[in-house]
């Protein structure tokens, strides 16, 4: 039996109960979770203190990939990229650059981008501006037209996991069945 928890506590997840009195029995379903790939890309932020993976493709008939928190990391490093400290433009374009690689490694484009979620220590229309223009700079000429078509969410934040770290995007994609 696969389920949500580790192999250790699996067999307290489901149970088997009668209640005589009003004859309910209640029973967990098997969820086959052994089907699911986590990975990390070889583009894009290094997962925080490995707390999580950076994609999650989902299959059978419907294949996502969960691409998780990116800021302007440097790739190589894990640390904050050198230079952009608080500069939303600048991390705006090591982000998208970062994220560019992370879709062509899955061989796919923004008109695969299923929802994107963004998350703004502060937010007013030059700082979304910015972000426009670095994300529009980093990307090839025949993705802008999709650049923004996929679902958004908003988040103001109080702060991130690093100091100086002021904008961040979460994505889901579309990946093919092959990947």
């Amino acid at each position: 039996m696969q389920a949500l928890f580790p192999p250790s506590l699996r067999s307290h997840t489901c149970f088997h109960q009668s209640q005589v009195a009003s004859q309910i029995q209640i029973t967990c379903s098997i969820i086959n979770m052994s089907s699911l790939k986590h990975f990390n890309t070889e583009a894009g932020s290094p997962p925080y203190r490995n707390l999580f993976h950076n994609v999650t493709i989902v299959p059978p008939n419907t294949s996502l990939a969960y691409i998780s928190s990116q800021w302007a990391a440097d790739p190589t490093t894990g640390d904050l990229a050198a230079g952009c400290e608080g500069d939303i433009g600048k991390q705006s374009k090591i982000i998208w650059t970062n994220i560019v690689a992370i879709l062509q490694e899955l061989g796919v484009t923004m008109k695969d981008v299923v929802h994107r979620t963004v998350n703004f220590i502060e937010f007013d229309d030059e700082k979304g501006k910015a972000v426009v223009e670095a994300s529009m700079a980093a990307m090839p000429d025949a993705w802008k037209a999709d650049a923004l078509s996929s679902s958004l969410r908003f988040n103001g934040v109080s702060h991130f996991h690093r100091p100086g770290i002021v904008y961040a995007v979460d994505l889901v994609v579309a990946v093919p069945n092959s990947k």
